[in-house]
This record gives C-alpha cells, sequence and structure tokens, in this order.
C-alpha cells in the first residue's frame, strides 16, 4: 500500500477493504495519522491499467507536502498508470475549474504535474451526481519518450492561456532537463 516517508512525516495506509468488485480494493491513507484521503484503487487486469482514486482532503497543500504526496502515488502506480484526485473540498481548485481555467493551473494540477504526472482530464458531470464527485485525473507517462511529449503538448496548450506563467516556466524547465539527459 501506499506508505513512505514526507520529510519528518509518515504516512500509512490502513487495512485494505475489498469493494465486491474484482481487483479493486478500498483503504484510507493517512499521514502522521492524520486522514488524506479515502482511496479506491483498481489493481487493473488484462488490458485495463491500474488506477487510484483518492477522496481528497487537501490539507497536505497548507503544511507544504502536496507535490511529495502525489510523487509517492505516482511511483506506486505503474507506468500508464491513473490517478483521480476529487476536489470538492479544495475551494480554489474547485473555483478555477468551474471557471474554465486549464487544471494544470490551478493549485491541485499544477502539484500533479510537478510530482509526474502529465496528462489531464476534468471529470465534472453536472447530470445528478450518479457518476461520482468531480474529480482531476492525471496519468502516468509510458516511459521518458512519452513524458517528454505530453509535456510538450500541455505547453502548447497553455501557451494561449491569460494565466500560468509559472506553469509553463516549470513545464520549460523540465523539457530542457528531458532534452539535456539524452
Amino acid at each position: 500500500m501506499l506508505s513512505g516517508k514526507i520529510g519528518a512525516m509518515n504516512l500509512t495506509s490502513t487495512p485494505i477493504t475489498p469493494t465486491g468488485m474484482n481487483r479493486r480494493l478500498s483503504f484510507q491513507v493517512l499521514l502522521d495519522g492524520k486522514l488524506v484521503g479515502n482511496v479506491v484503487w483498481f489493481q487493473g487486469r488484462a488490458e485495463y491499467l491500474p488506477w487510484l482514486e483518492i477522496d481528497y482532503y487537501p490539507w497536505v497543500r497548507e503544511v507544504g507536502v502536496e507535490v511529495q504526496f502525489f510523487s509517492l502515488v505516482h511511483d506506486f502506480l505503474p507506468p500508464g498508470g491513473r490517478l483521480f484526485v476529487t476536489y470538492v473540498r479544495d475551494p480554489a481548485t474547485l473555483r478555477m475549474l468551474y471557471r474554465g481555467v486549464h487544471p494544470l493551473i490551478t493549485p491541485l494540477g499544477f502539484s500533479m504535474l510537478q510530482a509526474g504526472f502529465t496528462w489531464f482530464k476534468d471529470w465534472y458531470f453536472p447530470e445528478g451526481g450518479n457518476e461520482g464527485t468531480a474529480k482531476l485525473q492525471g496519468n502516468r507517462p509510458l516511459n521518458l519518450a512519452d513524458r517528454a511529449r505530453q509535456l510538450s503538448d500541455r505547453l502548447q496548450e497553455l501557451e494561449g492561456e491569460y494565466d500560468g506563467e509559472e506553469v509553463r516556466d516549470w513545464i520549460r524547465a523540465k523539457l530542457r532537463e528531458l532534452q539535456a539527459s539524452r
């Protein structure tokens, strides 16, 4: 399960609970005993890649460890794995996404990007709630080439955005790093 050190804090998971669906489990993630989120983990099967959905409590951003938390989640997932993070308890991200701001410019999206996720989608369905809570999806790239391609795509998407200079600068720096490492 998800576990590790984030600075001086300990990330732990509660025991796994079956959900009644094949290869789909649930547990809670805690940082120093405080709830970070309720997790549903699909382990994947055949052609279906694994994914995690976190019903997220964004207090970790307030203590400055959100990127480190999502980095541990990124490393837990295999290449191509998907992460879904609810944002109903995250007023800044919620407001920005409802205004039509690109997901990467939101606090949640930028943290997920910095943690290594490179493909994003806002799952907001106003039809009545049966589809689940609004969430932001981030995918782990398959490899370094996929990472570079997707970061280039994200940079291109952001070029027309009024906000987001910090995010664009971060992506440009990351692309330079990837080029230098080849």
